[in-house]
């Protein structure tokens, strides 16, 4: 297993290489209807969780969600 350092969000920070930029293939996020990034009506949990994704210079998928509601369209 090899581990990478890379800049993300303007820190360095450590991935397994097998890992890297797989984070959208892993989490409902990005096929539920009420994930709007970036919009005032974003999803209340997504916001909340890139919040400490971004104070801790972590990545988080999500694979069990209360409010998930599957989508047409994929981010």
């Amino acid at each position: 297993m090899n581990i990478e350092k890379y800049n993300h969000h303007g820190k360095d920070v450590f991935v397994r290489s097998d890992l890297k930029g797989k984070h959208r293939d892993n989490c409902l996020c990005f096929i539920c209807e009420k994930f709007k990034p970036l919009k005032f009506n974003n999803c209340h949990i997504a916001e909340e969780l890139f919040k400490n994704c971004k104070k801790f210079n972590v990545v988080t998928p999500v694979w069990e969600c209360p409010e998930f509601n599957e989508s047409e369209k994929v981010l």
